[in-house]
């Protein structure tokens, strides 16, 4: 009998749990992007931006569509990722600091935060991403779709990665206020060493370590396999990825949870 209750207890907390969730990713849009005259169509037009700026450079540098891959849909899966994975530190970095308030009811924890803006970062981006691969179809501009298992895999990942990241230093933020300034100065160099806008093919050889050390070029690159038959994605180490995003985790939510109890003390 004590069984039945406790699963019916832990089933009410979840629902509870996903409504207060739900509740926070609506009020997150609204904060967001409701703000402004265009609202989430702001968010396509400034990735639509990105590649076409991006696309316009490689044309006039004459350089070649990689793989059996369109360069519009290379580049899209390249900033559609970053953007992923860069959004997720920087938002969860102030997030506690925005909704401070909230924390006052009972029922919204750090977690349910944390949580709302990974998920509200991870659905904006891939809605954004179909939007665009959809006009870039209807533009064309043909493309196939072997497996999109490697691009979910990719988004998925790399919003984990910057879920753990942002927790970090969201809770180094509590001593050291000026790290959202390294952070974005680290993700602007980030951005250009990550395979966002060129291909590990392209790469010289003595630079390879760029991307075989580096688990978000390796994450993108994957993405990219979702839509070529022919992709090359040989390099990609799925154990060292799953590790370090697990570590990142682990010691992001330990780190806000330790330094949460000392801030409190005080």
């Amino acid at each position: 009998m004590s069984q039945i209750q406790v699963a019916q207890n832990f089933r009410e907390a979840l629902q509870v749990q996903a409504r207060v969730i739900w509740a926070l990713m609506l009020r997150e849009t609204k904060t967001m992007y409701g703000r402004s005259k265009f609202g989430y169509l702001w968010v396509v037009i400034q990735m639509l931006f990105g590649v076409c700026v991006f696309w316009a450079i490689r044309v006039v540098m004459g350089a070649q569509d990689p793989s059996g891959l369109p360069m519009p849909l290379f580049l899209l899966c390249g900033m559609t990722a970053w953007s992923v994975f860069s959004s997720c530190i920087q938002k969860i970095t102030v997030s506690i600091d925005a909704n401070q308030s909230l924390l006052y009811y009972s029922k919204v924890r750090h977690f349910d935060i944390i949580v709302s803006r990974a998920l509200l970062i991870g659905a904006t981006n891939t809605f954004v991403f179909i939007v665009l691969s959809l006009a870039v179809y209807l533009a064309g501009i043909e493309f196939s779709i072997s497996n999109l298992w490697p691009f979910l895999i990719s988004m998925v990942y790399l919003m984990l990665m910057g879920t753990g990241l942002g927790v970090l230093c969201c809770a180094l933020k509590r001593y050291f206020e000026s790290i959202v300034v390294v952070v974005g100065m680290i993700l602007r160099v980030g951005f250009f060493i990550s395979g966002v806008i060129f291909s590990y093919s392209t790469l010289p050889a003595d630079l390879s370590f760029v991307a075989e050390y580096n688990p978000i070029f390796q994450l993108i690159e994957y993405s990219r396999t979702s839509f070529s038959y022919v992709y090359p994605c040989d390099f990609i180490d799925f154990k060292s990825i799953s590790f370090f995003v697990l570590s990142v985790l682990f010691l992001g939510f330990y780190t806000e949870l330790f330094t949460r109890g000392k801030v409190d003390l005080v």
